[in-house]
Formats: C-alpha cells, structure tokens, sequence
C-alpha cells in the first residue's frame, strides 16, 4: 500500500482547515498526523479520509485524540469520506457513535459552518 500522504487546504469558508489523507494510515504515520493537527488553530477541522484503504489501531485512536482536543478545545471536526471497510473499524472500534462523520466533504463544510456562524 502506498504510504499516507497529508495534504492541509482551506476550505470554502473562512476558517475551515480540510486535511486530505492518502494511503494507508498506520502506526508509523500517527505522529506526523498529530503533528500536523495540533499545528493547526482553525476553528473548523475537516479530514478527508476519501482516499485511506486501510486504517489500525493506532491511527484510530490519533482520530479519537482529535474527538476530544477538538471537544476540549470548543472546535468542530468531522470526518468525511470514509469507506465501509473504515466505517466497520468505527463500529468494532467502539467510536462509531462519538465521531463526527459526513459521506461528503460538501455535506460537512455546510454542516458545520452553518453550527458556527449560529450563535
């Protein structure tokens, strides 16, 4: 498998970050995941996971670390793009009902643009 490539974007909407994720997200690549997110201080966070065949363990759990930096932090986040084979990790994982997810990246960028223009 290819190895992951992140890609950081503004999205549509002022302060919207979109991280695009390509390839196979493991253990090797979560600190260089979590590095990226924690230098960003966009209000909205969307990652793109259109593009990741495969995900363990380990870079599940850097997922759920940004569930709760985000919570901790008053940001939004969601995830979009995600496979059945990533949904299914989700659900085994124990974290398909905490994640913020979205089939698409459109869907996600209205959704939570529109929570943070509402006052």
């Amino acid at each position: 498998m290819d190895p992951l490539k992140i890609e950081s974007t503004a999205g549509k909407s002022a302060g919207v970050r979109i991280l695009r994720l390509s390839g196979a997200f493991t253990l090797k690549e979560v600190f260089d995941f979590q590095s990226v997110v924690r230098g960003l201080d966009d209000p909205v966070l969307i990652i793109d996971l259109s593009f990741v065949p495969y995900m363990d363990s380990a870079s599940l759990g850097s997922i759920v670390s940004v569930h709760t930096s985000s919570q901790r932090q008053n940001r939004r986040y969601a995830l979009v793009g995600a496979s059945e084979r990533l949904q299914t990790l989700f659900k085994v994982g124990g974290v398909s009902k905490i994640l913020i997810t979205y089939p698409t990246l459109e869907e996600a960028e209205e959704a939570l643009t529109r929570k943070t223009a509402a006052p």
